[in-house]
């Protein structure tokens, strides 16, 4: 039933974007080919997003149906104990967990890139060439090449900026500065200095304020930090990286962390759900079990996703933002499943 309800939603959600992005690829004049592998790029990413509630929309189901057909009933009054009875739904969370983790830390990032390329050079055909790995942002502008350590495209801020500029096929200027941040209309630079190479030799600038680059931080975005496409373990040398140039940056924080936290999801969601589907049928027993165990996957999912986000703006340390919402989850689940009766009504 997990995986019926999985399919499902993840269809559901295709269509949803197949239709949210209409407009862009009419735009754009994007053929067929194009839409089907930026589609099929896409499902790996949805697939991460719905499959814990598929999980909780799986148990849930197979739960009413045994009620209805009192089936959890002949199995109690066969001495199963109540931990036997929960087992396989526990087995199915643990192998949910291990697919979750499998698609968080390759398959994900490894698809949003291609997804995110497509959209960016086939798609939208952007004029900027750039792309984001583990060592930072690349991009080129005419014959100017850049590489960013570190951009935040809603503050406008890059960090640890090096400008290669070019004139015929041949390297002119080597510029460097620490930071640089975009006031509406030119990037200024601190700590910037400027290395110029021509047939009289080598010189060194160091009162220049402003970088060589007239384009904003939107026309960038191909370029930003993203650590949504890094593989977990490219995502840690990236964050490595940063902490040995003594940047901070509590977004990919908090993303590193959430990765890791939101793997045991279809588990958490598993214990959350479990007792409340276990309800005898008569009087809208088995409703009311389904839709309190649905409430509480749902607020385990937005609650978690709402300590992202405080995490990710930095009002709440990274590490506290993406395990506070598994810790009350699971806390609550323990408690429900200790307190709950074995018998119904």
């Amino acid at each position: 039933m997990s995986v019926a309800a999985l399919t499902a939603l993840v269809l559901l959600i295709m269509l949803s974007t197949f239709l949210g992005n209409v407009s862009m690829f009419a735009e754009h004049d994007t053929d067929l080919p194009t839409i089907l592998q930026f589609m099929l790029y896409s499902i790996p990413q949805i697939m991460y997003w719905v499959l814990p509630f598929s999980v909780c929309l799986g148990i849930l189901a197979a739960q009413a149906a045994f009620s209805r057909h009192v089936e959890t009933i002949a199995m109690q009054a066969c001495s199963v104990s109540t931990l036997k009875i929960f087992l396989p739904y526990i087995l199915l969370g643990v192998l949910a967990t291990g697919v979750m983790s499998s698609l968080s830390f390759y398959v994900y990032p490894v698809s949003q890139r291609n997804a995110d390329r497509i959209e960016n050079i086939n798609i939208r055909k952007r004029d900027i060439e750039g792309s984001f790995s583990v060592t930072g942002g690349r991009f080129k502008v005419g014959g100017d090449i850049y590489f960013v350590e570190h951009m935040d495209i809603a503050q406008g801020v890059m960090q640890n900026v090096s400008c290669y500029r070019t004139a015929s096929g041949r390297l002119t200027t080597v510029a460097r500065a620490a930071r640089a941040r975009w006031d509406g209309q030119t990037w200024i630079a601190e700590d910037m200095q400027a290395i110029g190479l021509d047939g009289r030799g080598i010189t060194v600038d160091g009162s220049s304020g402003t970088l060589p680059l007239t384009r904003g931080p939107a026309d960038l975005v191909m370029a930003q930090t993203s650590p949504e496409v890094l593989p977990i373990t490219e995502l840690r040398q990236y964050l490595d990286r940063l902490e040995d140039d003594g940047i901070r940056s509590t977004s990919v924080e908090t993303v590193y962390h959430s990765r890791i936290s939101f793997t045991l999801s279809p588990l958490i969601m598993t214990i959350l759900v479990l007792p409340f589907g276990m309800r005898f049928p008569r009087a809208g027993g088995i409703a009311r079990g389904i839709s309190v165990g649905l409430v509480l996957g749902l607020s385990y999912w937005f609650f978690h996703s709402g300590m992202t986000g405080l995490g990710t703006s930095g009002l709440l340390h990274p590490v506290v933002a993406s395990w506070l919402a598994n810790l009350v989850a699971l806390g609550l689940g323990i408690i429900v499943l200790v307190r709950r009766r074995t018998t119904y009504g």
